[in-house]
């Protein structure tokens, strides 16, 4: 024995046993070619792994298929599994438990929450259970840690049995001398195949097996008192939670304080990160005695590292967050109250928290999605939750929007304002109206319903969401980390070299400062990036993006902006000289600028409206994509994201300075 795997439903405390059984000692990837989470860890010399919930071995949405995959796995080498079910519904847990047993693999059952089962004065007779279904039961709190040294002790003391089987003799056949049985191959056919006999066999099959459940449970579980705490605190709170009005203005007061919390509890710590990191790059050009060295390192490998860890605080906000959402069971309630309106555009109530925490920040936004169960509607997030009005677009929108809206009131409210707020809601009507044609396009077969099972309600497990906010935060920083880190290196060279020989730029750098005879530092840092990689890019696509209304500073800006959509603010502040990025000095100079064919100011309406439009739209982040493609696992679906959200921005940005001017 070297590998067990823990099984059970959704919601029955299996991630709180693992993580007992783990500690740190434990590692989250994604399972080959797929999108689902994959938790192993070591107990000793001995690798637990801790399968994707599942309801049935009849496995439908993507997570249920790889669970049921790998139990068949386990069940043909014959190692063990630590199946885990609810006390509180053990009717319910075994229903999956007799499909697994049926498997003749070696299990052993360990039924959780046994707090809750006492305080609800429900008695499960485990000795009677355990003739009953002939491997060793467990009783335990996975929340406390109490019963856990009777689970180490049943691979410590071999203790796993092969079960008594339930159904299994449904499907034996004879075939000459020998009987056959063909279960293992059912459930194989129905993960390849659920459309053919496999499928419908499913509903007679649960029909048998919820009658032999039915009496063992009838032996074995018995209800001491009619009065049920849990469940009438839990009807109690949902009949205000789950209230069409109130449960409403509940669900959305929740969404403004996870978000609101988002912004207000990690902007000390990113100004800490970025403060620390611009040290560090002041340490670097200091003390570092070569020049091209001390550069690399002051603006390439420091800020490449900054631009991965300062996500850091909105990464782990989001997910403790949301991790008490999750273990108090109020997270199933939010999905619930959601559905309706989601339903509408090929959605589901699942969808509802990515999709809102995208306001705050795509990257965790995206991330978040991993809690839907739905494989298509998953990929559909994740592609459409770029258009949520993210933090990073606010400089660009306040600075544009400052430019040709004046500082008037209607009916008692900014328009400016009302400007900004234009823009929240054409970027949220866009991500829907892009998940109805994407759920579409994305077409599976016999899809099932969206289904939840409302758990009773619980004092979050600490420890449980804590380990979950440190695993994921980890895989950010080092799966995306790495790709975010290489692009910030190629987008300093674009910006720091030039084809151009040295003397050639100083010679442009020395004219200005004849025409000048004044200190032009400014002037030289824009030239140098006139004359770079990137400016001569900008140059290159200046074709391209005047039709826009843009010159090639202004593409300049929209190529670095690719580091982060904030750039355009830094980029303009060189390129038009500035020694400050503060929005005051950036706005008056914008009003400055004149077109050099017109004399008018360069910054109009028609194309501050199409930069907004652009900005909106355009997948303007090279960590969004970082992380659309660690958790989609592939390039495909990235670039797709990118070049369509391209065109569109292009052709809004076009359609409306077009009209305008």
């Amino acid at each position: 024995m070297n590998k067990i795997a823990l099984v059970g439903n959704p919601n029955v405390g299996k991630s709180s046993l693992f993580n007992l059984l783990t500690g740190l000692n434990q590692k989250i990837a994604n399972y080959a070619g797929a999108t689902v989470e994959k938790k192993s860890g070591k107990h000793k010399d001995i690798e637990i792994v801790d399968l994707p919930g599942l309801q049935s071995m009849w496995a439908h949405t993507l997570d249920e298929k790889i669970s049921s995959k790998e139990i068949l796995n386990f069940a043909a080498q014959k190692q063990p599994i630590l199946f885990v079910a609810n006390g509180l519904q053990l009717e319910t847990s075994l229903l999956l438990f007799s499909q697994i047993a049926d498997l003749q693999v070696p299990i052993a059952l360990v039924i959780n929450f046994k707090d809750e089962v006492k305080k609800n004065q429900i008695d499960i007779d485990t000795s009677a259970l355990k003739k009953r279904v002939g491997c060793e039961v467990i009783l335990m709190n996975s929340k406390t840690g109490e019963g856990l040294e009777e689970v180490v002790a049943l691979w410590e003391k071999n203790q796993f049995r092969v079960p008594m089987a339930f159904c299994r003799s449904n499907y034996e056949k004879q075939e000459g001398h020998t009987i056959v049985n063909s279960y293992q191959d059912m459930l194989v056919n129905h993960l390849e195949d659920q459309t053919g006999e496999a499928a419908r066999l499913y509903e007679s099959d649960v029909l048998k097996r919820q009658q032999l459940i039915s009496s063992i449970a009838d032996e074995t579980v018995k209800q001491t008192s009619a009065n049920n705490p849990l469940q009438a605190l839990t009807m109690k709170l949902d009949g205000i939670l789950l209230h069409p009005l109130w449960g409403t203005l509940i669900f959305l007061a929740t969404l403004f304080a996870i978000f609101q919390a988002i912004f207000a509890l990690s902007e000390w710590p990113m100004q800490l990160i970025d403060g620390l990191f611009s040290y560090f790059s002041t340490l670097a050009s200091d003390y570092i005695p070569f020049k091209g060295l001390a550069d690399l390192v002051a603006n390439a490998v420091v800020p490449g590292l900054a631009g991965v860890l300062i996500f850091i605080p909105q990464i782990a906000i989001l997910f403790f967050l949301l991790g008490i959402l999750e273990s108090t069971g109020y997270m199933a309630r939010i999905s619930y109250l959601s559905d309706r309106l989601l339903q509408k555009f090929g959605l589901s109530g699942s969808s509802v928290i990515p999709l809102m925490s995208g306001m705050a920040c795509a990257i965790p936004a995206i991330m978040s999605a991993r809690a839907i169960k739905n494989e298509r509607e998953r990929l559909a997030v994740i592609l459409i939750t770029p258009f949520m009005t993210c933090a990073a677009r606010l400089p660009v929108y306040t600075i544009l929007i400052a430019l040709v809206f004046p500082d008037t009131m209607i009916a008692g409210m900014s328009v400016k304002g009302l400007a900004l707020f234009g823009l929240y809601l054409l970027g949220t009507f866009t991500a829907l109206i892009a998940g109805f044609f994407l759920t579409r396009y994305l077409k599976q077969e016999n899809q099932s319903m969206w289904m939840m099972e409302l758990p009773v309600y619980r004092s979050p497990h600490w420890r449980n969401v804590l380990m979950d906010v440190f695993l994921k935060t980890k895989s950010f920083v080092v799966e995306a980390g790495k790709v975010i880190f290489v692009i910030s290196i190629i987008l300093w060279f674009l910006a720091s070299f030039s084809p151009k020989s040295e003397e050639f730029i100083t010679q442009k750098i020395d004219e200005v400062k004849v025409a000048q005879g004044a200190d032009v530092e400014q002037e030289a840092s824009s030239i140098r990036l006139q004359y770079s990689y990137v400016g001569y890019m900008g140059r290159a696509i200046e074709p391209v993006i005047q039709p826009l209304g843009y010159d090639w500073k202004v593409g300049i800006a929209l190529i670095t902006s690719f580091a982060a959509r904030e750039v355009f603010v830094g980029t303009l502040s060189t390129i038009y000289s500035i020694g400050s990025e503060d929005e005051g000095p950036v706005i008056e100079r914008m009003r400055k600028e004149r077109n050099p064919k017109t004399g008018e100011p360069y910054f109009n309406l028609a194309t501050c409206i199409s930069l907004l439009l652009f900005y909106v739209f355009a997948l303007q982040c090279m960590s969004t994509l970082a992380i659309v493609r660690k958790e989609t696992d592939t390039w495909r679906w990235p670039i797709l994201q990118f070049v369509g959200m391209l065109v569109l921005a292009y052709v809004t940005a076009f359609a409306s300075y077009q009209l305008l001017s």
